[in-house]
C-alpha cells in the first residue's frame, strides 16, 4: 500500500494547480477567451494527462487496474463526468467574472457541499472533526465576504461623495 504521506502531497499539489487554473482563467477572460474554449481545453488536456499519468503510475493490483466500468458502475462514472464538466464550466465562467481571490475563496466552499452531499447521498455521518473543519472554512468564507462587501460599499460611498463635491464646484 502507498503511504498516506503521498496522499497529502498529492492533495497539496492538486490544490496549488487548481489555484493556478483560477488565476489563468481570470487572465484568459481578460484577453477575450470564451468560457467554452476554456472548458474544451480543460477537457482535452485533462483527459490526455490523466491517461498519461494513469498508464505511468497505474497500480499493478488486480482490483485497481484500468478497465471498462461495469453496468453497475456506469451511473456513478457518468455522474462524475456530468457533474465534473458542469462544475468546471461554472468555475471557468465565475473566474472570469470575479477577482481570483474571491473565486478561490468561493471555491473553498466545496468542503461544505461535500460534507452535505456525503450525509444526504451516502447516508454517512463524517467524524465531528470534519464538521469542525467545515464550520471553520465556511465561517472564514463568510467573514471574508462580509469584509469585502463592507470595503466595496465604503469605496462606493467615497466615490459618491467625491462625485457630489465635483458637481457642487
Amino acid at each position: 500500500a502507498r503511504p498516506p504521506k503521498l496522499g497529502y502531497i498529492t492533495a497539496i499539489i492538486g490544490s496549488l494547480c487548481a489555484s493556478a487554473v483560477i488565476v489563468l482563467i481570470r487572465k484568459a477572460g481578460k484577453v477575450g477567451a470564451h468560457t467554452l474554449q476554456l472548458l474544451f481545453s480543460w477537457t482535452v488536456f485533462g483527459v490526455s494527462f490523466s491517461l498519461i499519468v494513469g498508464f505511468i503510475a497505474g497500480s499493478t493490483e488486480a482490483d485497481q487496474q484500468w478497465r471498462i466500468p461495469s453496468r453497475q458502475e456506469m451511473p456513478s462514472v457518468l455522474g462524475v463526468c456530468v457533474s465534473g464538466t458542469f462544475a468546471h464550466f461554472l468555475l471557468n465562467y465565475a473566474a472570469k467574472l470575479v477577482p481570483a481571490t474571491m473565486a478561490g475563496l468561493l471555491r473553498s466552499s466545496d468542503i461544505f457541499w461535500a460534507y452535505l452531499l456525503e450525509m444526504i447521498v451516502l447516508s454517512q455521518h463524517p467524524p465531528k472533526e470534519t464538521l469542525c473543519g467545515v464550520l471553520l472554512v465556511c465561517s472564514s468564507l463568510v467573514l471574508v465576504l462580509l469584509a469585502s462587501n463592507e470595503k466595496t460599499s465604503n469605496m462606493m460611498k467615497r466615490l459618491g461623495s467625491v462625485g457630489n463635491l465635483t458637481a457642487a464646484k
